[in-house]
């Protein structure tokens, strides 16, 4: 039969765990934040760079849904982080 205090022990080791699960999703969706973020800031050059009018109408929808990422991930962030 187990005491209070290995019952005790066994909810904290759970909790302690799925608290670190937290603070690793937090941190590889900070880096797939800042990898984004980088890859936005190359398409904005190529875009001022694009004569053609057509890819540079290509470019910017995939800019728009680069954003559009970015923003979700940004709102996930921040959820994640008052969790922790």
């Amino acid at each position: 039969m187990m005491t209070t205090d290995d019952l005790l022990k066994k909810v904290k080791n759970f909790v302690d765990t799925d608290r670190r699960e937290r603070i690793t999703k937090y941190e590889s969706l900070k880096r797939l934040l800042k990898k984004l973020k980088i890859k936005e800031n190359l398409l904005k050059d190529k875009i001022r760079s694009e004569s053609n009018e057509k890819s540079q109408k290509r470019l910017e929808e995939k800019m728009r849904v680069l954003k559009a990422q970015r923003k979700k991930g940004l709102k996930l962030l921040k959820e994640l982080k008052s969790e922790i």
